[in-house]
């Protein structure tokens, strides 16, 4: 090989080896350490070039950092999400979109795995320490006979999501007899989890806590409903009782007051008043509601990724100002933003380069069980990569 094609091999630098036991994997030298070594041809994308890593010896393409890996045809992400957070339903994007639904939901969950990947990045650049409301959306799955209940952790000024869990719990209310009939026979060949309202209001909790962990200076303040559920999970934390350098404030607001923006579980309030609008399987007295727990999980943080970067936080603005997102209100710098279009749309997000709660990697990874299913979730190789 002559000095002048070494020249033109090495032109090329990417910020990290796709490989995950590659030690250029998290952290690549600044210099050029991927060689070209050719080339393939696809029909969607044309020629795509290939290069192999100087260190652990595994090739990849320009596509392997994609948003479009290993797809054969482009539909626009862009196009999928505003739809999303329109409130049209699945079967009504595919045919606008002129695509199957398989692929939509591909689509989707790509778009959703992109945006668990940026949130969990942009929560380490967040500074605000406002106080948090935490409560618990109410829909179901499958039938009624299986609500969901779905605890979403936002700040209380900027509306600002964190963390959102998931359970799935017995009907409850007033049934006729037929009703509390077919009630138990599904109790009875279904197992639900018990406690699952507990746990998940717990793992929002802690990622809450993780974020913003209380201070001698200033005290961690929790803002929900009076749910017992959640008294008693407060109630046996150590800073609940002073334990520590930090407290816990828990502050208890009567579901029956107005739900206006002097309620202090306004944010609450307003995130769930948006999500029965925008999202069409959350919508009341409809035939659209979630036939998989996991995919209905990826669809809500497509749309909480749209709602607290792209969407602004408030629709009235004075004459000449940008409208700010709620990622801006809750105090990430405009600058740590500028490029949420890329990071979202084009960049892949992987896996092994993502700090993600529990919660977050549970949704990743689709480990969501819907009620009476027995096999796990399909998930593609690359969504661990």
């Amino acid at each position: 090989m002559t000095a002048t094609a070494v020249i033109e091999v090495f032109v090329h630098w990417f910020a990290f080896c796709p490989n995950p036991a590659c030690a250029y994997h998290h952290e690549a030298p600044a210099s050029p350490w991927a060689y070209a070594i050719g080339w393939y041809a696809t029909k969607a994308f044309g020629k795509v070039r290939r290069f192999r890593c100087t260190r652990c010896g595994k090739s990849f393409s320009t596509q392997t950092f994609s948003t479009h890996y290993y797809l054969k045809r482009i539909v626009s992400y862009r196009d999928v999400l505003y739809r999303l957070a329109g409130g049209e339903s699945l079967r009504g994007m595919s045919r606008a979109l002129g695509c199957s639904l398989s692929l939509l939901t591909t689509r989707i969950d790509r778009l959703a795995r992109q945006g668990i990947a940026l949130h969990a990045r942009m929560l380490r650049a967040r500074r605000s320490k406002e106080d948090i409301c935490i409560d618990g959306f109410v829909s179901f799955d499958c039938s009624q006979y299986f609500p969901s209940e779905i605890p979403i952790a936002v700040g209380r000024t900027s509306g600002f999501v964190l963390d959102v869990s998931h359970c799935t719990r017995w009907r409850s209310g007033s049934m006729r007899q037929d009703q509390k009939a077919k009630a138990k026979a599904l109790y009875s060949k279904i197992r639900l989890e018990r406690g699952g309202i507990g746990r998940s209001f717990r793992e929002v909790l802690a990622t809450s806590l993780a974020l913003q962990p209380p201070q001698p200076q200033r005290p961690f303040v929790l803002i929900t409903d009076e749910k017992p559920d959640y008294a008693r999970v407060v109630r046996r934390l150590a800073a609940y009782w002073g334990e520590g350098e930090g407290r816990l404030v828990h502050l208890t607001i009567s579901s029956y007051l107005p739900r206006t923006i002097h309620n202090p579980l306004f944010s609450s309030n307003y995130t769930d008043r948006e999500l029965r609008k925008d999202l069409a399987n959350h919508h009341r007295e409809s035939v659209c509601f979630n036939r998989n727990v996991a995919n209905g999980m990826l669809r809500l943080w497509a749309y909480l990724m749209w709602h607290n970067y792209l969407k602004p936080y408030r629709i009235r603005w004075p004459k000449g100002r940008r409208p700010a997102t709620h990622a801006e209100a809750s105090g990430i710098d405009a600058t740590a933003l500028e490029n949420v279009y890329r990071s979202f749309f084009e960049e892949r997000a992987f896996l092994t380069r993502s700090p993600l709660s529990p919660t977050m990697a549970r949704s990743w990874k689709k480990e969501w069980r819907t009620p009476g299913q027995a096999k796990a979730e399909y998930l593609p190789k690359l969504a661990l990569g």
